[in-house]
């Protein structure tokens, strides 16, 4: 008896915060837009990989959010733009990559990350 409700508990605790961190993971994404929208009409040459990878990471959440935001296309956008910018400085970490599991679940190209020291 007490699996049911331990299991209703923690389904009530989910339909509770569901909005919550759904409203949080708005939120974050309209700060992090105005990055995002940067990206689109400009040269990326000058930008570090760190910066590269910055952005990658921002547009998660607008992808995430596809189905709720508007932001979806330009969030797109900008991830073709950075990926064409990976590839050209970093073509064969690029294609190792993209053959990877992280790729086929979004994570970011960590390769873009600076090397820490020993």
């Amino acid at each position: 008896m007490k699996v049911y409700w331990v299991i209703l508990l923690v389904l009530v605790a989910g339909a509770i915060a569901a909005p919550w961190a759904l409203s949080l993971l708005r939120r974050r994404s309209a700060e992090r837009q105005t990055t995002v929208s940067q990206v689109i009409g400009i040269d990326l040459s000058s930008w570090t990989d760190s910066q590269l990878y910055g952005v990658w990471c921002a547009t998660a959440d607008e992808l995430l959010l596809a189905a709720q935001s508007d932001d979806a296309a330009t969030a797109a956008q900008a991830r073709e733009l950075l990926l064409a910018e990976i590839e050209r400085r970093h073509p064969r970490e690029t294609a190792a990559w993209l053959t990877s599991p992280q790729a086929l679940t979004g994570d970011p190209p960590h390769f873009l990350l600076p090397k820490k020291a020993n």
